[in-house]
């Protein structure tokens, strides 16, 4: 059965750096921390996080503005949320950005569950659309280093379709994450945001993304998760294609009569929570 990914009040997504984005990336602009809720110190990550636990959550995706190093500067957090994780046994997702070995550690040793890593294999967009000084090679050792001294779930992410539309280097990702055998590949679609250098891009053809899915499932043992970023004119369609030909194992707030007609059942967190959680959360 495909699970549908309702993120609620049950797994609020978190900004620790509020409305600040140090790279402002130009197929975002800072624009989606803008729908995060908004804090700028831990003690008021704490507060949230209380009053989130105090009314039934199970979770927090804690994120926010990247810095110039292409990292989310979660260090002076880092206490709170060992803290958050001790006194309230919340599911903790992480979207990290690049790290190096100690970060990694930290990660671990605060009891963070998940990390989500955008996983980008293409020095084009690295420098010219994420205005990062880094190469492909960084983010493979991000990733290796998240591997091999991270939180016990590493989430790699792949965005299809920042090349004005064309799926190119994303197939190179899929090859590279089946050599590690990861739980979990999330499939996000480039949105072309308005008030961004990218709002007039194309969006990827329909058709090609079904191919490149075919390709994916092929190759990855893990399950398939089509994440929240995604145009909605594409929902209509792309999204029962998909699970008609059972190509994804989870989606992410699909419309309600995708749910209804394939009878999908609703999870009330960030999809990128492992079954073994799921599970022990009573939430499947």
């Amino acid at each position: 059965m495909v699970l549908a990914f309702i993120p609620s009040k049950k797994f609020p997504a978190i900004s620790i750096t509020g409305s600040k984005c140090w790279l402002m990336c130009t197929y975002c602009m800072g624009r989606y921390l803008k729908g995060m809720i908004h804090v700028y110190s831990p003690e008021e990550l704490l507060k949230i996080a209380e009053y989130y636990a105090e009314r039934g959550a199970v979770g927090l995706l804690i994120s926010g503005g990247f810095t110039h190093e292409g990292k989310l500067p979660f260090k002076p957090f880092i206490k709170t949320i060992e803290e958050i994780k001790r006194k309230h046994d919340l599911i903790i997702s992480v979207h990290t950005g690049l790290v190096n070995k100690e970060e990694a550690i930290m990660l671990k040793e605060a009891g963070v569950d998940i990390i989500d890593y955008e996983l980008v294999l293409d020095n084009t967009v690295i420098k010219n659309m994420k205005h990062l000084n880094k190469t492909i090679n960084n983010y493979i050792h991000s990733y290796e280093i998240l591997l091999e001294y991270g939180p016990p779930y590493i989430a790699p992410h792949i965005l299809v379709g920042l090349n004005n539309g064309e799926i190119t280097w994303e197939y190179e990702a899929v090859d590279y994450l089946a050599e590690n055998s990861p739980y979990i590949v999330i499939l996000l679609i480039h949105i072309p945001t308005p008030n961004t250098p990218l709002h007039y891009s194309k969006i990827v053809n329909i058709k090609e993304f079904v191919d490149y899915a075919k390709y994916v499932r092929r190759r990855i043992r893990g399950e398939i998760s089509l994440g929240c970023m995604r145009p909605s004119r594409l929902k209509k369609i792309l999204d029962s294609k998909l699970i008609e030909l059972k190509l994804i194992d989870r989606i992410v707030n699909p419309r309600p009569e995708t749910i209804r007609r394939f009878n999908l059942k609703l999870v009330p967190t960030c999809c990128s929570v492992p079954r073994e959680i799921l599970i022990e959360k009573h939430l499947l």
